[in-house]
């Protein structure tokens, strides 16, 4: 995968040999210790294996490395990246990124020209993977918005058994606002 042109600082805390250690293999192998630390992430997430979450051709696909996951759905663009992430459901994404990428999906606000995988970044032709949902959606809006859909997820979260629809929270919320 190519690095990315910005970095993100990432604070983690870890034992006192982890660190030792790490210190010791960038001094051995005349690297930075980020370096090291970013090859061990990303080896270590190409080890772990998921249930595909993508239509294969083949049945030998039906587990495959997060990391083949993950570069299909990644964009730099945070949100259609999220959106993808959300669509593949709770398993891969979690229950709330889930359910913002299901209102989205699901109402037809959003409905729009642009296609959410595309061609998975090139995983369609490499592996023959297909999403099992092809959503189409305005991109635009859904980035415009995408703040105010995480709040109406949390709401319904907090807020059980009430369950208003998107459109009709944004009226709430707009009333609320103008208070």
């Amino acid at each position: 995968m190519a690095n990315r042109s910005k970095k993100v600082v990432l604070s983690a805390r870890v034992d006192p040999y982890l660190k030792a250690a790490l210190e010791l293999l960038a001094a051995s192998r005349n690297e930075k210790i980020v370096k090291i630390l970013e090859s061990c992430l990303e080896n270590g997430m190409n080890d772990r294996t998921i249930t595909n979450p993508f239509n294969a051709p083949r049945k030998d696909l039906g587990t495959i490395s997060f990391m083949v996951a993950f570069t299909a759905i990644w964009s730099e663009n945070e949100t259609l990246y999220k959106l993808r992430a959300g669509t593949l459901g709770p398993d891969f994404a979690g229950e709330e990124l889930s359910m913002v990428a299901m209102v989205i999906n699901d109402d037809k606000y959003f409905d729009g020209e642009f296609d959410v995988f595309g061609d998975l970044n090139g995983s369609t032709e490499k592996f023959g993977f297909t999403p099992r949902m092809q959503p189409r959606v305005d991109l635009a809006l859904v980035e415009k918005e995408w703040p105010i859909v995480e709040e109406y997820v949390r709401f319904l979260a907090n807020n059980k058994p009430l369950q208003p629809g998107y459109a009709d929270y944004k009226n709430m919320r707009a009333q609320s606002l103008a208070k």
